[in-house]
């Protein structure tokens, strides 16, 4: 693959402006950030040196901007990882009709999904998935593949200064997952084989610590709900005694950790304490992947550091709770949906196995990495007083996040697409205008845009919030104000090509002026690794290392900062089925975050923010939105003339 490019820094800048323009409502301090980016850009000034470094970085390695943004967006932030970082994502429901028993074959169940995961991870740890490719700008295009490598393979550790992506080879022979059940933790060994027993293995191995009677500790779990520096300390203090230190690596160094939790009806979010869970809503579930519920619910199975946790309870919800640094939520998506399709193949495959083993005399043991065996600590005072700290600061947190999973239904992606608009366009759109009207302003948006075409490629922004949706929105708002259906229109299609996606609409709408030509021209560069964020972020990272006044008027402007302060944090999410999804929770203490699945007849939102923050609201963020869907959807339902 090639390597991330080095955007032009003129192309850079203007952008950069462009989102001040947008995000910055004092004009006097806009003024103030075009003559200091005038400064930079001077021929004897430092944006020109500080962009030949970069060139000269990109040269030597694979990718000049990954570890800078690792550690900017993740290894250096200490900010708690339940709600603030980690996703989680809900799966299909297992069964139509849920109850507080036990299923049956639960246990069978949980144990045929590890199953295929673990099937899957084999063919990535032997390079034999097949090769991803570009769907859209540059179709089939192969893209980077080092995200599947990393997803059962690392495992964030908490640093005193910062945190650390650590990686862990594939075994050569048995690997072991970690299985959270009630607050304690169980490894389990499992043996590498293609014989179809590995389920079965794994469903007997998950059954027998239930029967058995041991130490009861505290849920250590819950240190990994704390801030990043403090649970740095604690887990200083842990690796003291060898004991903790070897259950420590033994998580770690796990391919997975599987969490078999209590169902999860939190009375706040299910209107009364004895509520049945067949009852359950959509925003629980997604509740119960995010963080559990707390300290008292489901939390204290979690170990939030792992990359990926398979969350399962017994009613028939289960989900994952991942840990963002490794990869990108579609990377991991595309896996758990492979794996749900096989695990049907799989039950199959063992029904078969079954009948086969009772015909046969010889009646061969199932192979077997080992029995389960419970990781044992040695808890002290100070380590006791550390998870009563965490579990209060936890349940403060989830107490905090306000969240709803809503289902748009009047219309989806195929009535978007007669619109000959792009459903993500469409989409982000109605997310700018919702919160126009709710806020009176645009701010800086983020929508994550990958950049897998190269090497170690991970994300670059899309900026939503431009001006020309800055532009619509006004135009559509203002009630006193005649626009005609075509400059809205034209709006709509300025939008798509300033962000990303309509190559196809610019053949349908002739109309198009030359700005929006332009802007055309702005989101292919875009897409092909020449997006402003990263290379900002290069630009500040080497500015930290030369004494420059020029480059700190740039990156200590207000400015600067207003234009990275994400009030509205956006991903399009797609899954196979309508019955799953993912989101997360706002990314600024005054922001929004809002994920969005578009399926064929509908649209499922997750949108969040935080119950502490008087300016924001889900219920009316979520009671807007649907307003703005039905009157935009309406209009375009009804235009005359077409545009054509």
């Amino acid at each position: 693959l090639p390597k991330l490019p080095v955007p032009s820094l003129e192309q850079t800048m203007a952008s950069y402006l462009e989102a001040v323009q947008v995000a910055v409502g004092d004009e006097e301090q806009k003024a103030e950030t075009r003559s200091k980016v005038e400064r930079f850009l001077s021929a004897d000034g430092v944006g020109p040196k500080l962009q030949q470094l970069l060139i000269e970085k990109q040269s030597k390695e694979d990718n000049w901007a990954y570890h800078w943004w690792l550690d900017d967006m993740y290894m250096c932030n200490d900010i708690e990882l339940p709600v603030n970082s980690n996703p989680g994502m809900a799966f299909p429901r297992r069964r139509q009709e849920l109850s507080k028993d036990v299923a049956p074959n639960f246990v069978q169940d949980v144990a045929d999904f590890v199953s295929a995961i673990l099937d899957y991870k084999e063919l990535i740890d032997r390079q034999l998935l097949p090769q991803d490719r570009a769907l859209s700008r540059e179709k089939g295009q192969p893209l980077c593949m080092a995200q599947y490598q990393r997803l059962f393979a690392t495992y964030r550790t908490p640093g005193l200064e910062q945190d650390q992506l650590r990686s862990f080879p594939p075994p050569d022979e048995n690997e072991h997952i970690i299985v959270a059940h009630q607050g304690q933790v169980i490894i389990i060994c499992c043996q590498n084989s293609t014989d179809g027993q590995k389920s079965s293995t794994l469903a007997g191995q998950q059954q027998q610590p239930q029967s058995s009677h041991h130490q009861h500790y505290p849920p250590l779990g819950l240190l990994t709900t704390a801030n990043r520096r403090l649970w740095a300390q604690w887990r200083h203090q842990l690796l003291q005694d060898l004991i903790n230190a070897r259950s420590l690596q033994s998580i770690e160094s796990s391919s997975m950790i599987v969490c078999i939790d209590q169902p999860f009806l939190p009375p706040p979010l299910s209107g009364r304490e004895d509520e049945e869970v067949s009852h359950r809503v959509d925003t629980n579930r997604l509740l119960q992947m995010i963080h559990g519920g707390g300290s008292h619910w489901n939390t204290i199975n979690r170990w939030f550091d792992k990359t990926v946790q398979f969350i399962f309870s017994p009613d028939g919800i289960s989900g994952t709770c991942y840990e963002h640094s490794p990869a990108e939520g579609i990377v991991l998506v595309q896996v758990i949906e492979k794996a749900l399709e096989n695990v049907q193949a799989l039950q199959q495959e063992a029904q078969q196995q079954e009948q086969q083993q009772q015909q046969d005399d010889n009646g061969q043991p199932i192979r077997a990495g080992g029995p389960p065996k419970r990781l044992t600590w040695k808890i002290d005072e100070d380590t006791r007083t550390a998870i009563e700290t965490a579990a209060a600061d936890v349940d403060r947190l989830v107490e905090d996040l306000d969240l709803r999973v809503f289902r748009f239904t009047p219309y989806g992606k195929n009535r978007i697409k007669t619109f000959n608009v792009s459903p993500d366009v469409y989409i982000q759109l109605m997310l700018q205008w919702t919160y126009y009207k709710l806020h009176g302003k645009l701010v800086a948006t983020y929508e994550s845009a990958a950049t897998r075409r190269f090497q170690l490629g991970r994300v670059d922004n899309i900026r939503s919030a431009s001006s020309a949706s800055l532009a619509w929105v006004k135009a559509m708002d203002d009630a006193n104000t005649p626009v005609s259906l075509s400059l809205k229109f034209k709006f709509i299609f300025e939008f798509g090509a300033r962000t990303k996606h309509l190559n196809y609409t610019k053949k349908r709408w002739r109309n198009a002026s030359a700005s929006a030509e332009n802007q055309t021209d702005v989101m292919i560069r875009n897409i092909l690794g020449q997006g402003m964020d990263n290379h900002l972020l290069g630009l500040r990272q080497l500015a930290k290392h030369i004494d420059s006044d020029e480059a700190a008027a740039v990156f200590q402007d207000p400015s600067f900062q207003t234009i990275h302060h994400f009030a509205l944090s956006t991903s399009q999410i797609p899954t196979s089925s309508a019955d799953s999804f993912m989101g997360y929770g706002p990314v600024v203490p005054d922001g929004y975050g809002c994920s969005y699945n578009p399926q064929p007849d509908c649209v499922i939102f997750c949108a969040s923010a935080f119950k502490s923050c008087e300016s924001t609201s889900v219920a009316g963020f979520v009671r807007q939105l649907s307003d703005t869907l039905v009157q935009v959807g309406d209009m375009l339902e009804n235009r005359s003339p077409p545009l054509k």
